[in-house]
């Protein structure tokens, strides 16, 4: 079970081993299929998916591709968009990218402006984000997310891309994947245009602040229910020592009413 896998992996345990725990997962829910009382995300997305019959995932916040593979895992073989920053991290996820015609990595951030800006690149660069980190985070992940360098990069409102990233589908159904850290809510509001044809989203929540002036998950909710998403699953991404969540992967859909009819 993808819980049990997470659980199974420290918390001062590096981010690759978390990320095999992941894909092993994935690779699990594709074998045994829907359990009786225990779901996984794969599983969950594959149903998703299906039903909604998504045929563009825009990945905001791709690091190195872990979800792009975790895609092509559970079996979806449609346009994935990844959106990558840091220069290290894109170098990484270009050439995973190169290997499939239907993946595309564009090396900018997405936020609520347009311009340049730092980001915070940490020891872990799974951990680098526009805001600072927490005391909690610091002193949970042992120096893994302290601040190692900065560097300025690209930002752009989803707005902006949209029209290009969805270019060449007749009807785009589009699934949103946010992992920004502490930054989701930032890049919904940027995409205030585009966010409607939207027809179901991902985003990390978080329980325990990781970074400073970050939104918690319950403002984070609420936020997203005004928009007109409504849940269908919730996954714990990980734990600290005493079992508390950290973070969750919320997966939410457009309600019908919400959904414009040219896009329904």
């Amino acid at each position: 079970m993808l819980e049990s896998l997470y659980e199974t992996a420290h918390r001062w345990t590096p981010t690759w081993i978390k990320e095999m725990a992941r894909t092993a997962g994935a690779r699990a829910s594709c074998q045994i299929g829907r359990l009786p009382s225990v779901e996984l995300l794969g599983t969950h997305l594959r149903a998703l998916f299906s039903q909604r019959e998504i045929n563009c995932v825009l990945d905001v916040g791709a690091h190195v591709g872990q979800y792009g593979r975790f895609l092509r895992n559970i079996g979806y073989t449609g346009r994935i968009v990844s959106f990558e920053p840091v220069l290290a991290n894109f170098a990484r996820l270009e050439q995973l990218c190169a290997g499939d015609p239907n993946w595309t990595a564009l090396r900018v951030a997405l936020g609520n402006q347009e311009g340049t800006r730092p980001i915070n690149v940490a020891c872990v660069t799974q951990f680098s984000s526009f805001l600072s980190p927490s005391r909690y985070s610091l002193d949970e992940f042992a120096g893994y997310s302290d601040v190692e360098r900065t560097e300025t990069v690209e930002m752009t409102r989803l707005d902006r891309v949209f029209p290009k990233v969805t270019r060449g589908l007749s009807e785009p159904r589009v699934f949103l994947k946010l992992d920004t850290q502490g930054y989701d809510i930032n890049v919904l509001d940027g995409a205030a245009d585009c966010l409607p044809f939207v027809t179901a989203l991902q985003s990390e929540l978080s329980v325990k602040p990781l970074y400073d002036d970050m939104t918690d998950y319950l403002h984070a909710m609420s936020y997203l229910n005004r928009k007109g998403f409504e849940p269908t699953g919730v996954f714990p991404v990980v734990r600290d020592k005493h079992l508390r969540i950290m973070e969750f992967d919320c997966v939410m859909v457009a309600s019908p009413s919400s959904v414009p009819p040219t896009s329904r």
